[in-house]
């Protein structure tokens, strides 16, 4: 098995970024997210100059590792109406942050950023956990024709962590399969992978749908 990696470095130098460690590293980890912000698998030094879109960045990131632990997503609910009759047939989640300085954070915000760090897969599965859940407690309540609709990452799928998260999410609500529908990207559907294939005629046999975002 072989097995290829590249990294992204930040440096940042005593005495000139930090007189101690913990400002040493700050500023390296800034210079790091420099680095994947001019395309990864590249070196940058701190520098002064670094646009505070970088310390936002980092500032994010940091917040995202303790905020669902802290409780701080939300999911909102947009109704999925039948056109013909005009009965509500499903919901769409939409994940929420609600910071606790910058208040409710849109998530044009913060996936970006989520998905560069890796964090989507994590948040992800709770994104699942969460939808899954709110649909079961909606169907019990006699809304049981009700479909719920979640976005998912491509790196949910290249990091082969999106059928345990779906199966987990699944049974540990009680939701039928059938109630699920995956909203996938055209970036994902447009890779010639054969493990994303392999995943997607499994998960379509457990009974999962999808339908294609943002095309």
């Amino acid at each position: 098995l072989e097995v290829s990696t590249s990294g992204s470095i930040g440096i940042a130098m005593y005495p000139d970024d930090g007189a101690d460690f913990d400002e040493l590293l700050k500023k390296a980890d800034i210079a790091m997210y420099g680095a994947k912000a001019a395309g990864r698998n590249a070196v940058r030094f701190f520098a002064d100059e670094m646009n505070s879109s970088v310390l936002e960045e980092v500032h994010l990131v940091s917040g995202m590792r303790t905020a669902l632990a802290r409780g701080e997503f939300m999911l909102h609910y947009q109704p999925q109406f039948h056109l013909a009759s005009g009965r509500i047939v499903g919901a769409e989640a939409l994940l929420r942050w609600r910071h606790p300085e910058l208040g409710l954070v849109p998530p044009s915000r913060f996936i970006a950023i989520a998905e560069q760090s890796g964090l989507i897969t994590q948040i992800g599965a709770w994104v699942l956990n969460e939808a899954c859940r709110q649909m079961q407690l909606w169907r019990s309540m006699g809304l049981a024709d009700l479909t719920i609709s979640v976005n998912v990452s491509p790196l949910q799928f290249q990091r082969d962590v999106i059928e345990t998260d779906i199966v987990n999410a699944l049974d540990a609500s009680g939701l039928p399969a059938s109630a699920l529908e995956l909203e996938l990207t055209e970036s994902l559907l447009i890779q010639d992978s054969s493990m994303i294939s392999a995943q997607l005629r499994r998960l379509r046999g457990r009974g999962v749908s999808f339908s294609i975002d943002d095309f």
